[in-house]
Parts: structure tokens; sequence; C-alpha cells
């Protein structure tokens, strides 16, 4: 596969190495289909949530609140 990268972009993938976080540009490449494979996974879920609330689909604060409330009860229970 052939990769044509705009120079600015180069440049921060040089900086990336150089200051070791990154070993090679193929470790950046990799990093950056991993970071936008998760922004679309991301991407995804937000748009289940808006459809979901078009619909009217939606839990109100203290619903929500309770909910956390007793998990977290259920979590401190668990850790004795």
């Amino acid at each position: 596969m052939e990769v044509h990268i705009a120079p600015d972009q180069q440049a921060i993938i040089e900086s990336l190495i150089t200051s070791g976080r990154f070993r090679s540009v193929d470790d950046v490449v990799a990093e950056g289909v991993r970071l936008l494979a998760t922004t679309e996974i991301i991407r995804q879920k937000v748009q289940v949530g808006i459809e979901q609330a078009d619909r009217g689909d939606v839990l109100d604060h203290d619903t929500v609140f309770e909910k956390l409330r007793a998990l977290a009860a259920m979590a401190g229970t668990s850790n004795r």
C-alpha cells in the first residue's frame, strides 16, 4: 500500500518518532488508524443515542442517579 502524506503531517510523524513516543512511521500510522476506528465507533454510538432521544427513549436525571447510586451501593458491598 502506498500512502502520500502532506509535509505538515510528515513533520508531526517525524516529531513523534524523534521524541521517542513511537519507534517508526508504521507505529504512528497504526495508532492513527486505531484512533480513527475508535472515533467511528463512538460516532455510531452517539448516533444511536441521538435516535433514542428523538424517539423520547431517555431517562430523566433523577432516574439515572438512582440507578448509579444503586450500582455504587452494590459495588461497595461486593468489595467487602
